[in-house]
């Protein structure tokens, strides 16, 4: 048993309480594991092939010492974190494709102690309690769990570098620092549109302490820790950017594959696409390859042929649209911010996914009017929310891209779950 460190009245605890982040890490192994081992198994709503984007093939290459050899000079706009971590399992314990979804549940587990956690800190127990349950059901969450997908990684890392955030907002220690940008460095290793978010977050602690000061709060900008943010990260990012011009003769930070985006999304947001009468994974998917062979053979060479090569043409291709098409690129862009919540493989998957997201969005905003009005730092919660929604709306927005953040808004909902919660029991009494 574990002393609280607040306060529950909701939760009618008495001084030694239940041990809530083990419960929530209990109840989210169970889920997991019959997801992951079970449900899918049987279910026919989703696609029931397990690697469809071969990192398991990259994985086992890994493992027997080839590194990425066949997988292109840039892994084929691919980062590497995901494939080396399931190299590192294979090369262990061997290639058995189980032992990375009882992983993937192991990381979904963390993740919901994650969200009960910071629900906790900024809230109370409660919201923590509801946010942690609601993750470990939530089918969005579940639903990567048995595939060699990285979002289940993904999630676990951009949850974790929101909870190292608020820890840095309560304490902003060097070490904290250094602990926030060995997370998001992880998780742009993981997927390069995470990169960025460190900067915005920064931006948002200085204008947090110039906030507080002017309130006649004693809260220097905390420069040093700041610093090691990126410090860091870079660390952890540069050698692989040394590895891909070693091996493409080019300057790649991560990963190649913003324009392939770009561009991608000016087919995936098109009416039949956006409204499910065509399926987006399928025939948007084949209707933007085909446009990507054609600017190829334009070129008078073979799309894929080098990652380099194509990422250059594809380059060309987006900077002529986006100066040449300022109102097609508006339009998509807009359109993304939705597509984001929703466009899935089917209609029914996306509908089940747009109804979770707008009754998390109307919990959401109940509780972000609480935290506002309570002075609360809920920003830490929705900054991750809205960079990523936003970022990939100007790129390509599709439902299974916003996993990564829904633990961070799930835990404003919860919140506001509370909210509503705290009104009835103020009019019962």
């Amino acid at each position: 048993m574990e002393r609280t460190r607040e306060a529950a009245p909701t939760l009618r605890v008495a001084r030694w309480s239940v041990p809530w982040a083990w419960v929530v890490f209990a109840f989210a192994l169970g889920t997991g594991l019959l997801m992951g081992f079970v449900v899918f198994r049987v279910q026919s709503l989703v696609d029931q092939n397990t690697d469809p984007y071969f990192f398991g093939d990259m994985g086992k290459s890994i493992a027997d010492g080839n590194g990425f050899e066949g997988f292109g000079s840039l892994i084929t706009r691919r980062a590497p974190l995901y494939p080396i971590v399931i190299g590192g399992v294979y090369a262990v314990f061997g290639d058995h494709q189980k032992l990375i979804v009882l992983l993937h549940v192991l990381m979904f587990s963390g993740t919901c102690v994650l969200a009960y956690d910071m629900g906790r800190r900024l809230f109370n127990h409660r919201t923590g309690v509801i946010a942690g349950f609601v993750c470990a059901l939530h089918p969005m969450l579940l639903r990567y769990i048995p595939n060699l997908h990285l979002e289940t990684q993904l999630t676990l890392l951009i949850t974790l570098t929101a909870w190292l955030t608020i820890r840095f907002y309560e304490r902003p220690t060097v070490a904290a620092g250094a602990l926030v940008g060995l997370a998001s460095g992880a998780a742009a290793l993981t997927k390069a549109v995470a990169l960025l978010y460190p900067a915005l977050f920064v931006a948002g602690i200085i204008l947090a302490c110039r906030a507080a000061r002017r309130r006649g709060e004693q809260r220097p900008t905390p420069w040093k820790p700041i610093l090691a943010i990126f410090v860091v990260m870079g660390c952890l990012i540069l050698p692989w950017t040394a590895r891909n011009y070693r091996s493409s003769g080019h300057f790649v930070l991560i990963s190649s594959g913003t324009s392939d985006a770009f561009l991608r999304g000016f087919i995936f947001t098109e009416t039949d696409y956006i409204t499910l009468r065509r399926p987006p994974y399928t025939d948007a998917e084949n209707a933007s390859n085909a446009y990507f062979e054609a600017l190829a053979e334009a070129e008078g060479t073979v799309w894929e042929r080098d990652d380099y090569e194509t990422d250059q043409i594809l380059n060309k291709e987006a900077k002529r649209r986006l100066f040449a098409e300022p109102g097609p690129v508006l339009r998509k862009s807009v359109i993304g911010v939705f597509t984001f919540w929703y466009q899935l493989t089917s209609l029914k998957n996306s509908l089940l996914a747009l109804v979770l997201a707008l009754g998390a969005w109307f919990f959401a905003v109940i509780g972000w009017r609480r935290a506002r009005r309570e002075q609360r730092p809920a920003w830490l919660l929705m900054l991750p929310v809205l960079y990523l929604n936003l970022v990939l709306a100007l790129l390509l927005a599709l439902g299974r891209y916003s996993v990564p953040i829904l633990p961070a808004l799930i835990v404003m909902s919860a919140f506001g779950v509370d909210t509503l919660l705290d009104r009835r029991a103020a009019r019962r009494a």
